[in-house]
Parts: C-alpha cells; sequence; structure tokens
C-alpha cells in the first residue's frame, strides 16, 4: 500500500503514527510540507529505519528550496505511476 503524507513533522505527529503502522511491503511518498521530514536530520534517521521505500515529491521541494537526505526524488509522473501500481493510496 501506498501512504502519502503531507504535514510538516513539526507541525503534527502523522508521519510517526504512518510509520509505525506500515507494513515492510508498504511504500511511503511525502509531499506537501511533508518533504520537510527528507530534509532534516531527525526526521531522516526515522524514515531510514522505517524499512520501506521512501519517495519525495519533486516539486514540492523545488518549492520550498530544499534538498533531501533520504528518499528517492520524484516526479508527477513517477507519483502517478506509484498510485497505479499500488492502488488506491492511504493519505494522512
Amino acid at each position: 500500500m501506498l501512504h502519502i503524507v503531507r504535514q510538516s513533522p513539526f507541525e503534527s505527529r502523522v508521519l510517526d503514527e504512518c510509520l509505525s503502522l506500515m507494513a515492510p511491503s508498504d511504500s511511503l511518498l511525502l509531499v506537501q510540507d511533508a518533504v520537510i521530514a527528507a530534509c532534516v536530520s531527525h526526521s531522516v534517521s526515522r524514515l531510514q529505519t522505517a524499512g520501506v521505500p521512501i519517495y519525495v515529491l519533486a516539486e514540492d521541494l523545488l518549492a520550498r528550496g530544499l534538498c533531501p537526505m533520504a528518499g528517492e526524488i520524484v516526479d508527477m509522473a513517477a507519483f502517478v505511476r506509484l498510485v497505479v501500481e499500488q492502488g488506491s493510496p492511504l493519505r494522512w
């Protein structure tokens, strides 16, 4: 299952909740303010130990002027492919 997180790790605990409930076969896509999690060390270590594929939306990184330390950067076309491959996502 594809999990999509939108909220900043500084404003919400949604990312932590999502990671705690994910199965090893799941994937995580960070969009909107959640891309910040791929760029700050305390969140990056949590993402790296999750043991699931992590994707970060390029357009949201660019809009915020950020460079990720974790995750694979994907564009909107790859976002659509993830949804097609994994089915209806769970949005957090």
